[in-house]
C-alpha cells in the first residue's frame, strides 16, 4: 500500500526528476549568450503537487513541481562543485497511486540566473521512477527518482481516498551527453 501512494507521486515526480537531471551551477560560469550546457551530476529534492487528486486509477493529471539540490560537472565549460540549483517544473500525466508516466518542461536554474530548459518524460511504479531528459536543444540524462522516504501512512489514506494532493521524493540525475538548452 504504501508503494501505490508513492507510486503516483512518484510519476508527477518523475516528470520533474526528469528535468532536473540535467541541471547544475556554478558561482563562476557566466549565463551563454547561445543556450546554456551542463555535463555532470545533480541531486535534488522536491515535491510535485497535483492539480488534480490521485488514487488508486489511473487518470488524466496536470501538476507543478520544484526541486533543490546541488549539482556537479561543467556548466558552459566551467567546472562547478555542489552548485546549488532549482528546477521549476509543469507537466501533465496518465496517472496513479500505483503506476503512471509524464510528460513535463522544465527549467533547472543555477547561480546567476543561468537556466538550462529541458523535456522529461518519466515513468513511475509505486515508490520509484526513472525518466528520460533531453535538453532544450540537445543532450541526454537519465534520472532516478525515489518517492519511499516520504510515503508514510497519511499518503497511503490518501491515496486510498483518491484525495493524493502532492508526493516528496529526492532523485539524482546524470547525463550521458551534455544538456543543452
Amino acid at each position: 500500500m504504501r508503494a501505490r501512494a508513492t507510486f503516483g507521486a512518484a510519476a508527477a515526480v518523475l516528470a520533474a526528476l526528469v528535468s532536473a537531471a540535467g541541471g547544475a551551477t556554478a558561482a563562476y560560469a557566466r549565463p551563454a549568450r547561445s543556450p546554456n550546457t551542463f555535463d555532470g551530476t545533480c541531486k535534488l529534492s522536491g515535491e510535485l503537487a497535483f492539480e488534480q487528486p490521485l488514487g488508486n486509477l489511473p487518470r488524466a493529471i496536470t501538476f507543478t513541481d520544484e526541486a533543490a539540490g546541488t549539482c556537479t560537472g561543467a556548466l558552459n565549460g566551467v567546472p562547478v562543485q555542489d552548485a546549488p540549483v532549482v528546477n521549476h517544473v509543469r507537466g501533465s500525466a496518465t496517472a496513479s497511486c500505483l503506476a503512471g508516466r509524464s510528460l513535463s518542461h522544465d527549467t533547472l536554474v543555477f547561480p546567476r540566473g543561468i537556466a538550462i530548459h529541458l523535456i522529461s518524460d518519466a515513468t513511475f511504479g509505486l515508490t520509484q521512477g526513472v525518466s528520460h531528459t533531453t535538453g532544450a536543444v540537445s543532450g541526454d540524462s537519465l534520472v532516478h527518482v525515489n518517492f519511499l522516504p516520504y510515503t508514510d501512512r497519511s499518503t497511503l489514506a490518501a491515496c486510498q481516498a483518491d484525495a493524493l494532493r502532492s508526493a516528496r521524493y529526492d532523485l539524482v540525475a546524470r547525463t550521458i551527453t551534455p544538456l543543452t538548452g
